[in-house]
């Protein structure tokens, strides 16, 4: 706790989220005085890992922000890898959202308005993406030095969509998913529209933006924009993209005045748009294995030759020939790519699970990679798998160690991988057999490990080091064991630079205190090539090393407009492939090592093509970058319950047949760790009329719950009511349900199995169709339920089909009357679907034995808020486009068919169910036996005809959010026409919530 802060975290995460707190109050003045206002609320901080990435997330609720961290630090290759501390680059980022939205409205209207929606008007009136993520950005490098602004991927990313009229228009500047980095414009071109615009208008301009968006005068955010700007935001785009379009060309100019040869690309090889990762090599040289990306479906990892395709060669030149034979004045496309090559093998992505970071092992016939699986909770942890093609077997090597770029041994049996948990980074080395892994440096928070690699002798391991505010390269020898006997490579080199015994770092500076990432070995040891940024320009260099005396300075192999990343020498060192940066995304290279080539010039950034250029480093002593004070802190707290907070909601529904209104308190603490929820119902029709008092605790692996409830129920009263099936329904209900849940989400799957115990007492209510002896007759009837809940799914994807089995069940038994009875059944649910479109079958079969009264039978129709518990409505069969008891029965039988179509908002359904009577569930005297439907001799049984109905249905569930203070959530809307008797031919509407702890 601070003194406008309070951090929660889970105990592993301890260190990093102590270290992150002693830095928020310095943040928070800085970023204030940046923005220009100072928001009082005190913010709940939560430190997390969910999806082993790095990232973090600001929710800019009034009165009660909210900021997410994770503590997964950035590739030094990533967009957000260039930084002095990635703490400080992600507090200065989330902090600058929380102040900038945050900043109230001074219109007395819009003050009131925000009590009920609780944000402020700048996220509100009309800020788009590309401003608040913009916004965030510019300032993260303004007040750190370093970050998206300062770095060179930025840099080359705007030059080479620049020169080639890639850069977005304006209704594409908020991102769009379909272009490859799309969704990263908000960042990268958001921050440097900003930045120009500022510099067009003066020093705190943006200040003046922010003023007038949140003036008494009520203005669109186009209007604030004018009177600061004088024009809108679309023209002035316009006119930055063409002068950031002029500054790139510039660029390129100067590049091919630094000589005869000042550009050194290579061939291109392979498009490989969508791809990020980098490239893998057989040991031979004969394969190249790489993950493709794609738009609109998961990855896959696949693997080529790297001879030349004859065969595709010859179909091209055979086509090319038969064109010109039918045809001998026409011109044959000029072709300017490569020919698409075939695969030689494929893994596609395991039940929504991408394989990722492949390396060969030494064997050249399997390769090492990594996959993000979930554990109990559903948190990814990277893990090591096997691949081996040819079979097409996948072994899994690691669970839940954290472990990321690995790389095997020239002996193949252990590995050397980063390990990055809780915050802390190192190295680690892995047995492949055991998939024990061992320290080789000790776990950090100062230091980030990125890409490590083995040298062909098996002696040393080169990587990427972030400390002391930099990248380095790094070498370390590794410990003699046998695991680690060197094999013989030509001239291989005896001890790295300096280095006098195993366990001792040695750091290689970049040149010209650039950026360095992605180191590779040469085959013979004693080079190492790495991708080195420096002014916007971003190439693979190549380092000589010695082992003793001072190394010659690196020297470039390649000068490129965009950007040269992820090198893989060859084998034989003829050669080297890389990844380049082309303005549709990526592409595969190769450059020829073996001509001898004259030195490559040094382009220049000169300040006056920013951002074309990256923007020369700020100094030192820059009071505006300069580190931020670290503070001391309190002892910590033991979380417990967490500290408790009250949110009022409003629920209900309303539906053809009958409505309700529910005022509900949401009590509960920022993690979800302790929920309550007390719900009042006024209702009109058959919909539950009452209150109840429900709550979860989630503070162990099961969860535990239980729900107060006391409603009255009147299906007799309902608009459109069928009275014959109503009849013996109208009663009141009371009691207490107590829960156990259990959940488990392995890879590709999804367990959950839940204990339920309902004690309630049931009075039916005399009604005008209620007879006056069966209401004496169960007056005192009451009913004692234990229900056992379980589902199992899956999730199996391949390319853009995806494919989801999910089988339920369910079993509760009772008491009612003194009388014991039991109803079971379960239930099968298939999805397919194929890029945008869904198909859904579900098939529900349901059972009972001995039920002694209609409140115990099935029913068909109506629809549940959130005053009684679901334990409570086993026997119910929600169909809101029907009245509650449109069918009774002991025995259901339910099918239902959801289409969602691409193109239409709202899915299509058909729906049909049907009911009926057998002779083990006889009602005794007076229990309401009138409306159920198909009625049996002791012996048989007689089905009902099916009840249909088809329609226009969204359903919508979100689990619970405690950072939103939010419980879980269940939304129905829809409209259908029914099909069979006694309701045909009727057009049915509903709109249903349903609020749980």
């Amino acid at each position: 706790m601070t003194a406008h802060f309070r951090v929660h975290y889970p105990a592993p995460s301890e260190a990093w989220a102590r270290r992150a707190a002693s830095r928020l109050e310095a943040i928070r003045e800085r970023v204030a005085a940046e923005a220009g206002y100072t928001p009082p609320e005190t913010v709940d901080v939560l430190v997390s890992d969910p999806v082993a990435a790095a990232n973090g997330e600001a929710l800019p609720f009034l009165g009660w922000p909210r900021m997410v961290l994770w503590t997964s630090p950035p590739a030094a290759d990533s967009e957000i890898g260039y930084y002095r501390d990635w703490t400080e680059l992600l507090l200065v980022h989330e902090e600058t959202h929380l102040v900038h939205m945050l900043r109230p409205s001074r219109n007395p209207l819009l003050r009131g308005f925000a009590r009920v929606v609780p944000f402020g008007p700048i996220p509100l009136l009309g800020a788009q993406r590309w401003l608040l993520e913009g916004y965030a950005t510019l300032v993260e490098g303004r007040l750190t030095g370093y970050g998206r602004p300062n770095s060179d991927l930025r840099a080359a990313i705007l030059r080479r969509w620049a020169q080639a009229g890639k850069l977005p228009s304006y209704g594409r500047l908020s991102g769009d998913p379909k272009d490859w980095h799309g969704m990263s414009m908000p960042y990268l071109v958001g921050s440097a529209y900003l930045e120009w615009l500022e510099e067009r208008a003066g020093p705190g301009s943006l200040r003046k933006l922010w003023a007038r968006m949140t003036a008494r005068e009520r203005r669109s955010f186009e209007e604030a924009f004018r009177g600061v700007f004088d024009g809108t935001p679309e023209s002035l785009y316009d006119r930055f993209r063409a002068e950031l379009t002029y500054r790139a060309m510039e660029v390129e100019k100067r590049v091919r005045e630094l000589g005869p040869l000042p550009r050194r690309e290579g061939e291109l090889w392979q498009d490989v748009t969508w791809s990020r990762g980098a490239p893998a090599l057989s040991p031979d040289g004969k394969r190249l294995a790489l993950v493709l990306r794609h738009r609109d479906r998961p990855a896959e990892l696949a693997v080529w030759s790297t001879a030349p395709d004859e065969e595709a060669e010859k179909n091209w030149r055979q086509d090319r020939d038969k064109l010109l034979k039918l045809d001998p004045q026409d011109v044959p496309a000029v072709r300017t790519r490569p020919l698409p090559r075939k695969r030689l093998y494929e893994l596609p992505a395991s039940h929504g699970v991408e394989p990722a970071m492949p390396r060969f092992m030494p064997d050249g016939r399997s390769l090492l990679l990594v996959r993000f699986e979930p554990d109990a909770r559903g948190f990814l942890h990277p893990d090591l798998f096997r691949w081996t093609p040819e079979g097409g077997r996948v072994e899994r090597l690691t669970r839940e160690a954290d472990l990321r770029d690995p790389d095997p041994a020239p002996d193949g049996g252990w590995a050397v991988a980063t390990r990055d948990r809780n915050g802390f980074s190192q190295l680690v080395k892995v047995d492949l057999a055991t998939g024990a892994v061992e320290d080789l440096t000790a776990p950090s928070l100062e230091v980030v490990y990125d890409r490590p690699r083995i040298s062909p002798d098996g002696r040393s391991v080169a990587f990427a080091r972030h400390g002391e505010g930099a990248w380095k390269l790094g070498i370390l020898p590794l410990p003699a064991t046998p695991a680690s006997r060197p094999r013989a490579v030509p001239g291989p080199l005896s001890s790295p630079p300096g280095a006098a015994a195993a366990g001792q770092e040695i750091d290689i500076a970049p040149p010209w205190s650039g950026t360095v990432a992605s180191p590779a070995w040469s085959p013979d040891g004693r080079t190492l090539y790495a991708v080195v940024g420096h002014q916007g320009f971003i190439d693979v260099y190549a380092f000589t090393l010695h082992a003793e005396g001072a190394q010659p300075p690196p020297l470039p192999l390649t000068r490129t407009l965009g950007a040269a990343l992820a090198p893989a020498p060859t084998p034989d060192g003829s050669g080297l492939f890389y990844l380049s940066l082309e303005p549709d995304g990526l592409a595969v290279r190769r450059v020829d090592l073996r001509q001898a080539r004259a030195p490559l010039p040094l382009p220049e950034g000169p300040a006056d093509l920013v951002p074309a250029v990256r923007l020369a480093p700020s100094a030192p002593s820059d009071q505006a970058t300069a580190p931020f004070a670290v503070a001391d802190l309190p002892d910590p707290r033991r979380y417990a319950a967490g500290r408790q907070e009250l949110q009022p909601l409003v629920g209900g529904g309303a539906s053809s047949s009958s409505r309700a209104l529910e005022l509900l308190a949401r009590g509960g603490d920022v993690v979800g760790r302790l929920d309550l929820l007390a719900v009042g119902s006024l209702a009109g029709g058959g919909a539950p009329a009452g209150g109840a008092l429900a709550g979860a605790w989630r503070g162990w692996p099961v969860t535990l719950s239980f729900h107060l409830f006391a409603a009255r129920e009147l299906p007799s009263r309902q608009d459109g009511r069928l009275p014959a099936a109503a009849a013996g329904l109208d009663l009141e209900r009371r009691g207490v349900e107590l829960g156990a849940g259990w959940e488990r989400r392995p890879s590709g799957a999804w367990l959950r199995v839940d204990s339920r115990l309902l004690w309630q007492r049931v009075d039916p209510r005399r009604t005008a169709s209620t007879s006056a002896g069966s209401a004496r007759s169960a007056s005192a009837a009451g009913e004692q339920l234990a229900s056992l809940v379980a589902r199992y799914a899956i999730f199996r994807g391949n390319g853009p089909w995806r494919l989801a089995p999910d089988l339920g069940g369910h079993l509760e038994t009772g008491r009612t009357a003194g009388g014991g009875w039991s109803r079971f059944g379960g239930g099968l649910h298939l999805a397919v679907g194929h890029d945008k479109d869904h198909l859904e079958l579900s098939w529900q079969r349901d059972g009972s034995r001995n039920l002694r009264r209609a409140f115990d039978l099935y029913e068909l129709g109506g629809w549940a808020g959130s005053v009684v518990p679901e334990t409570a409505l086993a026997n119910r069969i929600l169909m809101p486009a029907l009245p509650q008891g449109a069918l009774l029965g002991s025995q259901h039988e339910g099918e239902r068919v959801e289409l969602r179509l691409g193109f239409l908002p709202v899915p299509l359904f058909y729906e049909r169910h049907r009911l009926w009577q057998d002779g083990l569930s006889r009602l005794s005297a007076g229990g309401g036996g009138r409306g159920v439907a198909g009625v049996a001799g002791a012996s048989g049984a007689a089905r009902s005809a099916w009840l249909s109905a088809a329609g226009l249905e969204l359903r919508w569930s979100s689990a619970v959010s405690p950072i939103a203070r939010l419980p879980a959530l269940d939304l129905r809307l829809g409209i259908a026409r029914l099909f069979d008797d006694p309701l045909r031919n009727q057009t049915r509407w509903w709109l249903i919530t349903a609020w749980r702890p």
